[in-house]
């Protein structure tokens, strides 16, 4: 998965309070090179698994707070 990173900037920044909302996405997400976005994935079977069955289900928890927060930014602030 590739993000719009002009789009998504502001949410890529660590010191940004909503920066978690992207989070159960970008675990899912490669670089150039095919190296996890979120850095190496810690060891063991626990994570596999949460990566494997769990980890996806926060993305419909998160998808409604990114589209609330993307429309109030991009009507309130034209660019």
């Amino acid at each position: 998965m590739n993000l719009n990173i002009k789009r998504w900037k502001r949410l890529l920044d660590l010191k940004n309070p909503n920066h978690g909302l992207l989070l159960p996405i970008l675990i899912y997400c490669v670089d150039k090179n095919g190296r996890p976005v979120l850095g190496k994935p810690r060891p063991g079977p626990e994570t596999v698994h949460f990566i494997e069955h769990e980890a996806y289900k926060d993305i419909a928890l998160v998808v409604p707070a990114l589209r609330e927060l993307h429309y109030v930014t991009r009507y309130d602030n034209p660019q």
